[in-house]
């Protein structure tokens, strides 16, 4: 029998945390009013089937009437029903999994077999798992049940996913809302366990398991479980082995690197975790993981509280003081972008590469403002280059003015001027040829793609186009021979002529972007930022 069936709990006395539902229940059983239908709603492993059969063994308990005399709602434990149950051999406790019981059919059958009386307790107690899971109809099948159930049955609901359950049926249930149990909880008890099975356990190793648990005390247990079955002796060491939780110093370090503007360390980190076989998109959400903690420190001044080691704790208020809050929110844009991308490539390992240089330079610079890509409006530049620009790696505005070409200044006379205001309706075009531009990149180079939809028009002037940036690593990527190419021969399929384009990076006191604009931005980053 596994650990965690072993020391189920057997009272409500032995739950850990959730103090709030024990009470509440115990004085439901001791004061009589024990409810018909109850929803237990939280995370995984955190004890709702395990308190909806402490239920059902309290209120079918025999000695019941003599143990509420006593003030104590507590089930016997010793009686013929409770230990059936405790066995899971009493037939008036049904439990069903609506994951794979879930159409209208087998809630026909439960309405059908309610109404019979149960063959040995005081109730008929039904216990259903992931009811969530439930068809529409199968929904409005149970509905009436709940509604007027018979005297002798109680239903207990257990969900991850409160959310997804009809509001017809949350009117008719009483809800009690589980929550994680703390680390120092799940230490607690692993502590018990290990010395009732006669194992050594480091305080340390004990911690990290329990952070592990993220929560659960299930997954607790079970990695416990893993780890003893190596050795008696169980200590950090073999717990990070076994985990895989020696990597989590090589993310601290990564982004240490990224502080320290060091991005080919940080790479080459990178390239010994892929190697040692850690899939590079798991570290893209652990490295946006770590970046989150790390900003949540720094906005509450070292005060937030995380289910993470002491030695993690430490580490990540080091690293704190060595960015700003806005810099986090960009970076963390960046490796959400970079997860994003990790999807759309044939090389896994490319999105991070490109995430962590990015986020180096702009560590370089100075504090980042833009927060949220819905919030970016970069403004439409004065179109200023020349002719050496074209097919060639693009230069800023800026430099152009200080390395004018003597030879060309005529040339960059005739061009080197603002683009003349347009009509709204030249304008609109531009943008839709720029969209269309966009699209037909798509099937040649994904990630192209999805830089170019961050890029902004800002006219046609002949056979030149010009494009605003934010940042320079895109003007590089998008500048880059090959990318150039795919862009321009699409930007010439579309108008019918040989165009070329020029890239700059946009200034950062951008101007406002009508509503059409905003709405085309906002829902190209939703498009790249959408999780899961």
């Amino acid at each position: 029998m596994s650990l965690y069936r072993k020391y189920r709990p057997q009272k409500f006395t032995d739950l850990i945390g959730e103090d709030h539902i024990k009470g509440t229940l115990l004085m439901a059983i001791q004061t009589g009013r024990v409810g018909h239908a109850y929803l237990f709603a939280g995370p995984r492993g955190i004890g709702k089937t395990t308190v909806a059969r402490l239920l059902a063994k309290a209120v079918n308990c025999q000695k019941r009437d003599e143990l509420n005399s006593a003030k104590n709602g507590e089930p016997c434990g010793e009686c013929q029903s409770c230990l059936e149950i405790t066995a899971g051999k009493n037939l008036d406790i049904i439990e069903i999994d609506a994951a794979s019981n879930r159409g209208i059919d087998e809630i026909r059958d439960l309405r059908e077999k309610v109404r019979f009386a149960p063959s040995f307790g005081k109730y008929k107690f039904y216990i259903i798992d992931e009811i969530h899971m439930l068809t529409t109809p199968a929904f409005n099948a149970l509905l009436k049940t709940l509604e007027e159930p018979p005297a002798h049955a109680i239903f207990a609901l257990a969900t991850t996913e409160p959310e997804k359950i009809p509001a017809t049926i949350l009117s008719r249930v009483q809800r009690f809302d589980f929550r994680r149990i703390s680390k120092d909880d799940i230490v607690k008890n692993l502590k018990l366990i290990a010395k009732s099975e006669k194992l050594k356990a480091e305080e340390s190793a004990l911690e990290a398991i329990a952070v592990a648990g993220e929560g659960s005390h299930r997954d607790a247990i079970s990695i416990f479980e893993q780890v003893a079955s190596h050795s008696s002796d169980i200590t950090l060491t073999q717990v990070q082995n076994i985990l895989g939780l020696s990597k989590n110093r090589e993310i601290l370090e990564i982004v240490g690197d990224i502080a320290g503007h060091d991005a080919k360390s940080a790479i080459d980190r990178v390239g010994k975790l892929v190697e040692d076989g850690v899939d590079p998109a798991q570290l893209v959400k652990e490295i946006i993981e770590t970046f989150r903690k790390i900003l949540l420190i720094k906005i509450s001044g070292g005060d937030s509280e995380f289910e993470v080691t002491e030695e993690e704790t430490l580490a990540l208020t080091k690293l704190s003081e060595k960015f700003f809050a806005a810099e986090l929110n960009q970076i963390l844009t960046i490796f959400i972008a970079a997860g994003q991308l990790s999807k759309e490539t044939s090389v896994r390992t490319l999105p991070l590469e490109m995430g962590i240089i990015e986020a180096s330079e702009n560590q370089k610079g100075e504090k980042l403002e833009a927060l949220n890509p819905k919030q970016i409006k970069p403004k439409e530049e004065k179109f200023a280059p020349t002719i050496s620009n074209v097919g060639t790696p693009t230069r800023s505005v800026g430099e152009i003015q200080k390395k004018p070409e003597p030879e060309k200044e005529i040339e960059k006379k005739e061009i080197a001027t603002e683009i003349p205001p347009k009509s709204s309706e030249p304008k609109d075009v531009d943008e839709k040829i720029w969209k269309d531009v966009i699209e037909k990149v798509k099937p040649h180079n994904h990630t192209l793609n999805a830089l170019l939809r961050d890029t902004t028009i800002c006219g046609i002037d002949g056979e030149k186009c010009l494009i605003n940036v934010r940042f320079k690593f895109h003007l590089d990527k998008i500048s880059e021979p090959v990318n150039r190419k795919i862009i321009e021969d699409a930007l010439s399929h579309i108008v019918g002529k040989k165009m070329q384009i020029v890239c700059q990076i946009a200034e950062k006191s951008a101007k406002p972007k009508s509503n059409s604009e905003n709405q085309d931005l906002e829902k190209a980053a939703e498009e790249i930022f959408e999780t899961e």
